[in-house]
């Protein structure tokens, strides 16, 4: 299971640096989107690092993860929010929940965890029922440059005073592998707990495609660069800014 033991050690794994740069890109969104600080949608919310940075901005959050141990987290985190365990592939909101979405995100490369066009295309249609007439969709989305790279990093040794875990990197093509071996202290000895990682990289007119299949309008895509192990300056992540339009006859939807 993804996530799963190693669910209450994320936070720690991941750091904060990253967050700061995307709190900034939302609400750079928001201000020229003119979006309403309702309910925000947070698809593959995780521990609720991104609903944490909604909460601050003054959205509300309604947080869907397939990690029941993720959202355990999340939920001890902000109780007054609302996480529901729901595939992004597939899942339906209630009515009343649907009309309070002003705002949809998903963040970290959730959505490279989707391998195929056709399971990324059920995440947009999902998303696009479960939203009203009019409402923003912010993404990220790591490159198949990233993934390429990626496949070639070194092993990684990450820990803190209770854990410690070696990540190992592979793959092949489009496809980033990323094996997390984990040793969690307990008493005076360390269990052992493995999870593997698979992503899939995607280019702007993959994913542009499946949004007008989907039928969203894609607004804007920009560009993230970094320079990798190697030396070597690539793209990295695509930040896509679609939405669901206000005149759905346009689309043939409803």
């Amino acid at each position: 299971m993804k996530y799963g033991e190693i669910a209450r050690f994320y936070d720690r794994m991941m750091g904060e640096g990253k967050y700061r740069g995307w709190k900034k890109l939302i609400a750079q969104v928001v201000k020229q989107y003119n979006i309403p600080l309702g309910a925000c949608l947070d698809v593959a919310c995780g521990t609720g690092n991104i609903s944490k940075l909604l909460i601050e901005m003054g959205f509300r959050v309604i947080g869907i993860d397939n990690s029941a141990a993720m959202l355990r987290v999340a939920r001890s985190k902000f109780p007054q929010e609302k996480f529901i365990r729901a595939d992004a592939c597939e899942f339906t909101l209630g009515d009343k929940i649907k009309k309070d979405i002003t705002f949809v995100v998903s963040f970290y490369d959730s959505l490279n965890y989707i391998l195929t066009d056709q399971d990324m295309l059920k995440a947009f249609q999902s998303i696009y029922r479960n939203i009203m007439a009019g409402t923003i969709f912010l993404f990220d989305m790591n490159t198949v440059e990233h993934v390429a790279a990626a496949q070639k990093y070194k092993p990684r040794l990450a820990g803190g005073r209770d854990f410690y875990s070696v990540y190992r990197y592979s793959g092949q093509d489009r496809i980033w592998q990323l094996d997390i071996d984990m040793f969690i202290k307990e008493g005076k000895r360390y269990r052992f707990v493995r999870e593997k990682h698979t992503e899939r990289g995607y280019d702007k007119k993959d994913i542009a495609l499946l949004l007008a299949q989907a039928g969203f309008n894609l607004l804007d895509v920009r560009e993230e660069r970094k320079i990798y192990e190697d030396g070597i300056e690539r793209l990295s992540r695509l930040y896509f800014i679609a939405q669901k339009p206000n005149n759905l006859s346009k689309k043939g939807s409803t």
